[in-house]
């Protein structure tokens, strides 16, 4: 495949996370001829902290546009909470939505990397509710972990932080160690308020889709991230790996190796 003919990836961060999290990912594409970018969500830092993920969508769509506008195809690659924010930003950005209105460039696949792939009218909180044994266990065991180490605090205007002390036990597991410590300066805060506002589209339904599944995920269980899969009734392409909740750090080679799939390289 001629880099001309290669389309740009769009990576988006989830929650407390900045696009510098994902250099590795970034890089080895550019390496190989793509154009990658991550998009800096407004949510991060925000004051106030937002009361939803609509500007995090509204800037993920216009960096897609940016290509689009060019006549470039787009895959979008999420990570955690970033999959509700890709989701809601493709709206009619699929192919047969822009051929339709006679326009060039589109939205070709979209990447749940270890993220929300939800469907209409769920919310992150309400998918993170337990409907198994196995989750309800996992459930008790993450609290009564976060009761006896910490893990997330609230600041008076409602925004998550992150305890920078324990936060790698979940979110970095299996990573190098000196980038897990970089990972966790690179943090910023995250509003509370949007976890809780349902989805108003189910993307993937309308653009092809891939599902990377992270076995040892320690923030986003395995469990509930095949539940998604399971929710898709057969419309998400199912990656399965052995990394935690940041392949981008741990193995990013793998992560751009299935990005490479998405677009249909076969390697």
């Amino acid at each position: 495949m001629l880099a001309m003919d290669k389309p740009a990836v769009v990576i988006v961060p989830g929650a407390w996370h900045r696009p510098q999290h994902y250099q590795y990912v970034i890089n080895g594409l550019k390496n190989l001829g793509y154009e990658a970018e991550g998009v800096e969500l407004p949510s991060i830092d925000s004051h106030p902290p937002h009361a939803t993920w609509e500007k995090d969508a509204e800037e993920v769509r216009r960096v897609i546009l940016k290509y689009l506008d060019a006549g470039k195809d787009v895959i979008t690659l999420a990570h955690s909470f970033g999959g509700i924010a890709m989701s809601e930003a493709v709206k009619g950005l699929g192919k047969e939505s822009r051929e339709a209105k006679g326009l060039k460039g589109s939205v070709s696949r979209l990447v749940y990397m270890c993220a929300m792939a939800l469907p209409k009218g769920q919310s992150y909180a309400g998918q993170m509710i337990p409907t198994t044994p196995e989750e309800e266990e996992l459930d008790k065991q993450r609290k009564e972990m976060q009761e006896k180490y910490g893990g997330i605090h609230f600041k008076p205007d409602g925004s998550m932080v992150l305890d920078k002390d324990v936060c790698g036990m979940a979110l970095y597991n299996g990573c190098d160690p000196e980038d897990a410590e970089n990972a966790v300066s690179l943090l910023g805060s995250f509003p509370a308020a949007p976890l809780s506002v349902p989805v108003t589209y189910t993307a993937y339904l309308e653009i092809p889709s891939t599902y990377i599944v992270c076995r040892n995920d320690q923030a986003l269980a395995a469990c509930i991230q095949e539940r998604m899969v399971a929710q898709g009734n057969g419309a998400l392409h199912v990656e399965r790996c052995d990394e935690g909740h940041s392949p981008f750090l741990s193995n990013p080679n793998y992560v751009v190796r299935c990005v490479r799939r998405a677009a249909g390289e076969n390697v």
